[in-house]
């Protein structure tokens, strides 16, 4: 079931939040509902009177006078109606707004399920963690013993030359509040509860944001399709997230879910 929900926007709204959209110039994506296709247009201005978005464009992608499903962003949140696609007297695409316009929000905090549909990793810096306050050499820690140095030599070549001892390893699912990984035998020493790794990078195919505290929270046995593979799901909070930090992920993991959930779940409402 879907965790989303559309709260309609009143007249006084709906006008605020188009004009807005007119003003900054956004993007409306647009799509005829049960089509995979969606086309990306400019805002050239917001026609108050008239109701109708101009579009910076003149290309005839749908047929004038017909409904299509739009969608945009203002301020990290996701606005959705129907509107009427037409052709202004000088040519431009015009969208009449003669719809509800709606707002999605859901019910929980944003929880993305990274894996396999989305390359996300994140990035540990394993020179240095704290553990109950204490300050961790984890270099020193793991040297112990051959098949840890080993190990550290791995990450080494697997990461070219990267200062210090950095191991990335793929995320399963990400939140505003932290992420889960499944590891295996060799880098479950890295991982006791309560650790508290320091600046790391979650990597995105086309940005990364740094969070400043990861804590490991809980490290519990993973059931792997693979009987011969030991492997382990480690839970890890944000503590002490800054508000622009979170607003980043937010806004990413938003992003994502509205070009895969949220147009689908608005097809399925306005049925």
């Amino acid at each position: 079931m879907s965790q989303t929900f559309f709260s309609k926007q009143d007249p006084s709204e709906k006008l605020s939040r188009l004009s807005l959209l007119g003003s900054s110039r956004g993007v409306v994506t647009l799509w005829i509902k049960g089509k995979k296709d969606k086309h990306n247009y400019t805002v050239f201005k917001f026609d108050k009177d008239r109701m109708e978005i101009v579009l910076d464009a003149k290309d005839r992608i749908f047929t004038p006078g017909q409904t299509v499903l739009c969608t945009f962003e203002l301020r990290g949140m996701n606005f959705f109606s129907e509107v009427i696609f037409q052709e202004s007297i000088s040519g431009f695409n015009v969208l009449q707004v003669k719809y509800t316009l709606f707002k999605s929000e859901r019910r929980s905090s944003y929880r993305l399920l990274t894996y396999p549909l989305y390359e996300v990793w994140a990035e540990f810096d394993l020179g240095e963690v704290y553990e109950g306050g204490k300050v961790v050499d984890m270099k020193s820690r793991t040297n112990q013993t051959g098949l840890f140095k080993n190990f550290l030599q791995l990450l080494d070549d697997k990461n070219n030359g990267d200062e210090g001892n950095k191991f990335k390893i793929r995320v399963q699912d990400l939140s505003t509040t932290g992420l889960a990984l499944h590891i295996g035998e060799l880098e479950r020493k890295y991982f006791e509860k309560n650790f508290i790794f320091q600046r790391v990078k979650i990597n995105f195919t086309d940005e990364f944001i740094l969070i400043p505290e990861v804590k490991v929270v809980y490290v519990v046995d993973y059931i792997s399709s693979d009987k011969n593979i030991k492997k382990y799901k480690v839970g890890l909070h944000f503590p002490n997230l800054p508000a622009a930090t979170d607003d980043l992920i937010g806004k990413k993991i938003n992003r994502l879910l509205r070009e895969n959930d949220f147009n689908k779940d608005f097809e399925n409402f306005i049925k």
